[in-house]
């Protein structure tokens, strides 16, 4: 029972992981609608640019399990946190050229 975090975080990143491949393997999304992507005027771009913002989320997850390892689990939600913000920072600037 002492691993939990460390798996589910590790699941959710792999998860992350493999759908942000397969959005910039195949350029698309992968979403029902969206109104950033019906607005861009190349679509293929922009599932490219935010198939690599999801690959930040993904990391931050697993940046986490592995903090989560050492059991310290306040430690591991607050490296979680910070991850979530720095990715969102950066995905800002990724995302800023995605839409031209």
């Amino acid at each position: 029972m002492e691993y939990v975090y460390t798996i589910m975080m590790s699941a959710m990143g792999v998860g992350l992981l493999l759908w942000a491949a397969l959005a910039f393997i195949s350029g698309n999304t992968m979403l029902p609608s969206s109104y950033s992507v019906n607005k861009a005027r190349d679509k293929k771009k922009y599932a490219r640019q935010f198939a690599k913002l999801i690959t930040l989320i993904g990391i931050a997850f697993f940046i986490s399990a592995l903090v989560g390892l050492t059991e310290i689990y306040w430690l591991a939600l607050v490296v979680f946190i910070i991850g979530i913000m720095v990715a969102v920072k950066v995905g800002k600037i990724i995302m800023k050229g995605a839409d031209e």
